[in-house]
């Protein structure tokens, strides 16, 4: 199963009338703040994906959060895109970085 997390009400209605359409019955869209979606969830996941604005000011805090939420099964792996400016190389989980054009990828794993 997968679930999402969207704060945008037009992209979450968006993304369950694509559901709907392509038939996928294991999609979980929930509407809410990814921070305190974090913060209260008890579920552990083998993916997370992570694609934030760029410009969210908080985005730096996402594998602090992921980790101490203990959110990562523990072959779990969580990638993060982000804009050129950030580097999490220095985190203790990082364990590696491509980029694609300007669009960046972080990747992490519990070490």
């Amino acid at each position: 199963f997968v679930t999402a997390i969207e704060m945008s009400l037009k992209q979450l209605n968006f993304v369950v009338a694509t559901t709907k359409r392509l038939k996928i019955n294991n999609l979980y869209v929930h509407r809410s703040d990814v921070f305190r979606y974090i913060e209260k969830c008890s579920e552990r996941f083998d993916f997370i994906f992570a694609d934030p604005p760029y410009q969210m000011p908080e985005l730096d805090l996402l594998p602090n959060m992921i980790f101490a939420n203990n959110l990562l099964s523990e072959e779990g792996i969580f990638i993060l895109e982000h804009g050129k400016n950030s580097n999490f190389e220095q985190h203790e989980n990082f364990i590696e970085h491509r980029h694609y054009g300007n669009v960046h990828f972080s990747l992490f794993q519990r070490k």
